[in-house]
């Protein structure tokens, strides 16, 4: 969702930063990038585990999230990508079913979602960070996913933008096309795995119309 249809990351990282500053604790923006797609109690544990050498309590967890998803919601709405529409079409043309794997857990992003891209994206074909015990860069998202659409690893092709994301789906067996829509280098999205690096979402549409 973040990054692949929503040009929203940036305000991922500036809430997350502020949050984390907030109760005194550093989080520079690189951080929200390379742990994208992680639940949000398994990035404040990462913190906790870096500077205090503990997991944070569940008390700290909600703080700090609620914090986050405060200062989130007040930041300006975030837009959509550059030709998502163009591309999620040409899926459907295709004759492709979409699906959406995401490490949010915020009810009121995931409806704005269904509202917004209602023709392409239903409810019960979102897997987010609601339905999972593991996050990214677990593969339980993306297996998840693949039980629920009946799908074969070798009959689905994931599109991510976030080194976890491709690990995760990767680590599902699944082939991965990742856009390279933030600040990180294309190195570290190869790194991670991914089968192919693109850098604008009319690449992705090229390829599927080929």
């Amino acid at each position: 969702m973040d990054g692949v249809i929503y040009d929203s990351m940036g305000n991922h990282a500036k809430a997350w930063c502020e949050a984390f500053k907030f109760f005194g604790i550093d989080f520079p923006a690189e951080m929200a990038y390379l742990n994208e797609g992680r639940t949000a109690a398994s990035t404040i544990n990462l913190i906790f585990q870096r500077d205090s050498n503990r997991a944070a309590t569940s008390e700290e967890i909600s703080m700090i999230y609620t914090k986050k998803t405060e200062i989130f919601e007040q930041l300006p709405p975030s837009q959509k990508m550059d030709g998502i529409d163009d591309l999620l079409n040409t899926i459907l043309e295709k004759g492709m079913e979409i699906w959406v794997v995401t490490g949010s857990a915020q009810e009121r992003l995931l409806d704005g979602l269904v509202a917004e891209f209602g023709r392409f994206i239903t409810r019960n074909r979102i897997i987010s960070g609601l339905d999972v015990k593991h996050g990214k860069p677990h593969p339980e998202p993306y297996l998840i996913a693949l039980k629920k659409s009946n799908l074969r690893a070798d009959e689905a092709v994931v599109i991510e933008n976030a080194p976890l994301g491709v690990e995760s789906a990767k680590g599902a067996g699944i082939f991965t096309i990742v856009i390279n829509s933030g600040i990180l280098p294309d190195s570290i999205l190869c790194d991670s795995g991914g089968d192919w690096i693109v850098h604008r979402h009319s690449q992705i549409q090229a390829i599927f119309q080929s």
